[in-house]
């Protein structure tokens, strides 16, 4: 069967690619092709419109070598390893020249947040492509649980042609069941869908050599520094920082805003702990089975509360604004990891093969 998955792939953000990876593999395990949707979307530099934008803007310029060198190795990632449609550059543009195939795929991500990438939302929703097309959602996931009334019916008529509904969380699951007639699924993000082995056939050696405290964070915690430091100080380790933007979140022994995907997921595989306030930075870890600690805030925070919920962590979740102690990891935690882990690998499997049989 040719299939055809709609996601958030095209930016320099490791989770975003390794899930869009993660799935194209699976599905072509399964026996199956598969192509991801290319929208053309930048229309050059966003325009300046407050000080924070102007010292970003100083910020990348800064590191402009850097960031010239993590592009290409995001272009090169999604030219080399993704299986890509011809970009399209509108709706009218997919849905006057859909490409030819037999099921259309939406998730992983938030692919149900309705304000990123308006213009591409009813791709999001599968409204493009021959009426006898297979539709269904795989671990799709939204911004908040927030929904206008507007918007709760878009949903609604768009999942109405859907053979099979799954999300990635179970507060999502809760909330489109809350006012739609359908059962949805929960599933797990793609990127548990592959081994730490097969990860590390993409894999290659770290430029830094040995254990360490990794972190990875794409927005501002102020607890990260102070989390890795405590480990530091147990273990000797160095604390090692990985920066997908031009920000420096925290002071580190070694920040690096240029590694990419294959390096990066080198340094979760020789890393001691993973300390991270990003969905797939947490989710990476528990892939590799390494001891994980995820930093949250109020807002945003079910994505990582579930995730480690699921996973039996909690008491490794480190919100922003309290004092907890840090608990220290034992190995039978993580044994218990790998087992949920494969429990959950297995029904998500059983979802994807009922949807493409």
């Amino acid at each position: 069967m040719k299939t055809l998955t709609v996601t958030f792939h095209h930016t320099t953000n490791y989770g975003a690619v390794l899930q869009t990876y993660a799935l194209q593999q699976t599905i072509l395990s399964l026996g199956h092709e598969n192509l991801v949707l290319e929208t053309k979307t930048s229309s050059g530099k966003k325009k300046i419109k407050s000080v924070r934008d102007l010292y970003l803007r100083y910020l990348s310029w800064l590191r402009r070598k850097e960031r010239k060198v993590l592009a290409k190795y995001f272009a090169d990632f999604h030219k080399y390893k993704l299986q890509l449609t011809r970009p399209y550059t509108s709706m009218e543009d997919l849905r006057n020249d859909p490409p030819d195939v037999d099921c259309l795929i939406t998730g992983s991500d938030q692919v149900w947040n309705f304000v990123t990438v308006p213009k591409f939302i009813d791709s999001r929703l599968l409204k493009f492509g021959k009426e006898s097309a297979i539709r269904f959602s795989y671990a799709a996931s939204m911004e908040e649980l927030r929904y206008s009334d507007e918007q709760k019916q878009r949903l609604k008529d768009a999942l109405a042609g859907f053979k099979g509904i799954s999300v990635r969380e179970q507060s999502a699951k809760e909330y489109i069941e809350s006012f739609t007639p359908y059962q949805v699924e929960r599933v797990l993000d793609p990127v548990f869908l592959l081994s730490k082995e097969q990860w590390m056939e993409l894999a290659i050696e770290p430029r830094l050599k040995g254990p360490c405290i990794l972190c990875y964070q794409v927005q501002s915690n102020k607890r990260m520094e102070e989390v890795a430091y405590q480990l530091k100080k147990e273990t000797g380790y160095p604390v090692v920082s990985i920066c997908n933007g031009p920000i420096r979140w925290m002071k580190a022994d070694y920040s690096f805003h240029d590694v990419s995907i294959e390096e990066f997921l080198g340094f979760y595989n020789q890393a001691a702990y993973i300390v991270s306030a990003s969905f797939h930075g947490v989710a990476m870890g528990l892939v590799f089975g390494k001891p994980v600690y995820a930093l949250i805030k109020k807002a945003r925070a079910n994505r990582l509360k579930e995730v480690m919920q699921l996973f039996q962590l909690d008491d490794f979740i480190i919100h922003q604004d309290d004092k907890k102690a840090i608990v220290k990891y034992d190995s039978s935690r993580i044994y218990s990891l790998n087992e949920i882990k494969d429990k959950y690998i297995a029904i998500s499997l059983d979802y994807l093969h009922k949807m493409l049989d």
